[in-house]
């Protein structure tokens, strides 16, 4: 048997340089595979304890352009201005002007404006949202799920954090509104992506053969959801 030989090794707690950006490294015993997170906060990169420093600083530099982009769309989120007179409201891959009218009991599109009460914003533009995603969602996955040949017990929306979709074993599909601010291709990949889970409650060769069959296409639209999905806000 060959001797093992030494394992580089940074502190428990530590700064990764790549980009001209710093990546706090947090090293664990009980961890066994290499994940890099990002947040509005920074980024950080968890690691086994036993990860050669040089794997993980080559680790950083293949996801380079990801980190930086990630990094970037927080800052412009940061920066971004109130919702006000004027804003740009995303639907589906086109969008909606907003129209401030003080009074009015409830968000309602006129043409290509969308009308809201000042004073109660956020919330009337949650609940219209949420009634037109449901407008989308609703014949969508029937049809996918009757494609498949699968019985679907619900459908219903969510606005649980980290989570676009989920399924369960009983055929309960949960997506989230937020989705509508997505190009459409991004939210019906959602869609099929729990739909698929209706036949196969894994993420095997199998399943994903099954959402092949519902979107042949899946790919591009799964890739921009992954890096742009931190956007699809309307305020913070």
């Amino acid at each position: 048997m060959s001797a093992r030989r030494p394992v580089a090794s940074l502190p428990a707690a530590a700064l990764l340089q790549v980009g001209g950006v710093s990546v706090e490294l947090r090293r664990s015993e009980r961890r066994r595979t290499v994940a890099l997170k990002v947040s509005r906060d920074g980024a950080v990169l968890y690691a086994p304890s036993g990860v050669p420093s040089e794997r993980l600083q080559r680790f950083l530099h293949e996801r380079q352009g990801w980190l930086l982009g990630h990094l970037a769309s927080f800052a412009r989120r940061a920066e971004r201005a109130p919702l006000a007179e004027g804003s740009e409201l995303p639907l589906l891959g086109a969008s909606l002007r907003l129209y401030l009218v003080p009074g009015l009991r409830a968000a309602r599109q006129d043409g290509d404006t969308l009308q809201a009460d000042p004073e109660r914003l956020h919330a009337q533009l949650e609940a219209w949202y949420r009634g037109q995603a449901l407008t989308y969602f609703a014949p969508l996955v029937r049809e996918l799920a009757s494609e498949l040949g699968r019985p679907l017990r619900s459908l219903r929306l969510t606005s649980a954090s980290g989570r676009w979709g989920s399924c369960s074993a009983a055929g309960d599909i949960r997506l989230h509104w937020r989705l509508l601010l997505a190009p459409e291709r991004a939210a019906r990949y959602v869609a099929a992506h729990e739909v698929a889970h209706l036949a196969q409650m894994n993420h095997s060769p199998r399943y994903w053969a099954l959402l092949e069959r519902l979107m042949p296409a899946y790919r591009e639209p799964k890739r921009w959801l992954k890096d742009h999905g931190e956007t699809l806000t309307l305020w913070d």
